[in-house]
């Protein structure tokens, strides 16, 4: 084999690595495969010549999105209804974004020297690579509005280290991941150096994955009043069905026959959007069922546009809005989708709001505030916003003792897309204590306690009705407080620190 085809092998080889990873996230969950995913691209850190580097690491980022992201591509041109040709290029831009972090890791990892405190690889491996990825994969939540889908952390969800969801987070569960890969690796490397030090590195892995089960023994969090009878409505709109005139009164009937055979529940939800209307179009529908749903002393709460006039502008709002409940103001989603939603930049990219789908441009909401609903306090997001733990966070601060996310995922199709959304609402509930309440026009729609375990769920695609019982709670778990910053800030204080000490003592090259 020529130079230039082992180079190319090799290549392959790394983004055939990145392809592996998606398994470590739902549906197939094989969340041991993120324990030495990362080994790839620690190596890679060791090649001398950077551009090398840069290219491994970007082979290995293209591999790991092009696969965990490829049910974006039709999301985009089928339901989205943006030319292939334009598509294409768009999906292909979000896959190189999200590459460029794996590929800045290998690059910057390669200049972070590690010969203190016991030889040339040890901390550098176990501490340093760690902290830079999982600093990596902070910024890019962040970023441009943040896109922090397929983190390592959020592989743990059905393993031993989700204990320490509620402690650190999703990132600090990355970055213990992380460093798991960093010990096994290490492992491998002393093999020949006799027995104990490969066993002190295994014993290191196992130490972090202890801690993880160790954690998972406090309860953080104290039950609130009365347990919530709830009913999760699932439509099962298809997409190409839900903003179509000749259907919206099927829809509406749909609902509304569901909703009326389990008013014994105290909480009703539908999902984001089930109202395929502006809520001030379907006044008579809505007073219609919140005295139906009052008279019965529960509460019905549903995803509906609406809108409203700022200066004779009218702004647009992604809103779930409780009836029976009292006066209330609705919900409005705060963090919007770019180009599902808004379109950013519209004085460049004016020409793309025309393929922004359903009711069309929204606007931000600026309230956190939880919804009354039955004498609790619901957390609310919509959709994407459930990615976000700050989002989230800020819900429970206000006072939540459940979480309640309404979406409408038919935008993905039969793909893997909403299993990975639903993983990150699980992970959600884990990390703020609180019970979830999640509903999905098709799909997937479950309840789950505050340890994130599923109580009920209906299948994708089918309309009907799951009845759960939950138990909202109140109290602060460590990550509430982490939530606001502060840990991504102390893995960049971290690495800041490694890198001090690292060059302090001329091993930063």
């Amino acid at each position: 084999m020529t130079g230039r085809a082992r180079t190319l092998a090799v290549d392959l080889a790394y983004l055939a690595a990145g392809m592996l990873a998606p398994l470590a996230f739902a549906p197939w969950d094989w969340y041991a495969l993120a324990w030495v995913l990362l080994i790839p691209l620690f190596l890679a850190t060791e090649i001398p010549a950077s551009g090398v580097r840069f290219r491994r690491g970007l082979a290995f980022g293209l591999g790991m999105f092009g696969a965990g992201l490829h049910w974006l591509l039709p999301t985009i041109h089928t339901f989205g209804h943006m030319p292939l040709a334009l598509a294409v290029p768009t999906w292909a831009l979000l896959v190189a974004y999200c590459a460029l972090y794996p590929a800045l890791f290998a690059l910057a990892g390669g200049w972070l020297g590690g010969g203190w405190l016991g030889g040339p690889r040890p901390w550098r491996m176990a501490l340093g690579l760690p902290l830079l990825w999982v600093a990596l994969e902070g910024l890019r939540g962040l970023a441009f509005t943040g896109f922090p889908w397929l983190t390592l952390g959020v592989t743990q969800t059905q393993g031993p280290l989700a204990g320490l969801f509620p402690v650190v987070g999703s990132l600090g569960a990355g970055l213990a991941v992380a460093c798991v890969n960093g010990a096994l690796l290490l492992a491998y490397l002393a093999r020949d150096r006799g027995i104990l030090l490969p066993l002190a590195w295994l014993g290191g892995a196992a130490a972090v994955v202890g801690a993880g089960l160790l954690a998972a023994t406090p309860t953080w969090t104290s039950p609130s009043g009365s347990p919530l009878r709830a009913a999760l409505v699932q439509g099962a709109v298809p997409q190409e069905m839900k903003w179509s005139a000749e259907r919206r009164a099927a829809i509406l009937e749909r609902y509304r026959r569901l909703t009326l055979a389990n008013l014994d529940a105290d909480l009703v939800v539908w999902p984001e959007t089930a109202v395929p209307l502006f809520a001030d179009r379907v006044g008579d529908y809505l007073d219609a069922l919140e005295r139906t749903v009052a008279a019965r002393g529960g509460t019905l709460l549903l995803g509906v546009p609406e809108r409203d006039w700022e200066d004779g502008e009218r702004r647009n709002y992604n809103a779930a809005m409780a009836l029976g409940a009292g006066d209330q103001q609705p919900y409005r989603k705060r963090h919007l989708v770019p180009f599902g939603e808004y379109v950013p930049l519209p004085s460049l990219l004016f020409f793309a709001e025309r393929f922004v789908p359903g009711e069309g441009v929204f606007a931000a909401g600026e309230s956190a505030a939880p919804l009354e609903v039955d004498g609790h306090r619901a957390g609310m997001s919509i959709c994407y916003e459930d990615a976000f733990p700050r989002e989230v966070a800020a819900t429970v601060r206000e006072g939540a003792d459940l979480l309640v996310n309404v979406t409408n995922d038919a935008w993905f199709g039969g793909s893997i897309g909403p299993d990975q959304h639903a993983q990150l609402a699980r992970v959600r509930a884990m990390e703020m204590g609180r019970p979830l309440l999640r509903v999905a026009n098709t799909g997937i729609t479950y309840a789950a306690d505050h340890r994130g375990r599923v109580l009920e769920r209906i299948p994708r695609d089918e309309p009907g009705v799951a009845r759960a019982t939950v138990q909202p709670r109140i109290g602060a778990t460590p990550y509430q407080w982490l939530s606001r910053g502060w840990l991504l800030g102390g893995v960049l204080a971290g690495l800041g620190l490694f890198v001090l000490l690292a060059r302090r003592r001329g091993r930063l090259v």
